[in-house]
């Protein structure tokens, strides 16, 4: 995962954007359990977390502040589509409300490979990094920069 250190993203700014750009989306019945769980898809994901299938995993992430925080801020929208387009990402995603991005690997050594393609292509020294892994009560980090 990456971040910028002097960089930051109001969850409240993202959350009211976001409400007034796409609150037409939501769903105003909360008494349709139904309707909730058809609009949730969230199914195909609980899934793949319980196989512990991380190409499923991946190909199942979405963030839907994405929508209003990468094009207000192109630091972020940038780093993702670096992450993205690296050999041997399984998947990427912004974390939250940003400015975290996060991608998912194989394994740690690919996570460190990729680390430093995506350092060499943005030369920024208010970028750190971190690489982590995945265990079953959390994350453990593995290394930072």
């Amino acid at each position: 995962m990456a971040k910028y250190r002097s960089l930051e993203v109001s969850t409240a700014w993202a959350y009211k954007t976001y409400r007034q750009e796409f609150g037409d989306s939501y769903i105003r019945d909360t008494n349709d359990l139904a309707a909730r769980a058809n609009a949730v898809h969230s199914g195909e994901i609980v899934k793949a977390i319980f196989e512990k299938n991380a190409e499923k995993i991946a190909q199942k992430l979405h963030n839907d502040l994405e929508r209003v925080v990468l094009p207000a801020y192109p630091q972020v929208l940038q780093l993702r589509e670096v992450f993205a387009n690296q050999e041997g990402v399984l998947g990427t995603m912004m974390s939250g409300s940003g400015p975290t991005v996060f991608a998912l690997f194989d394994s740690e050594q690919q996570a460190e490979k990729v680390k430093l393609h995506v350092r060499e292509a943005i030369s920024d020294e208010d970028l750190e990094f971190f690489v982590s892994r995945t265990i079953t009560h959390g994350i453990q980090v593995a290394s930072s920069v």
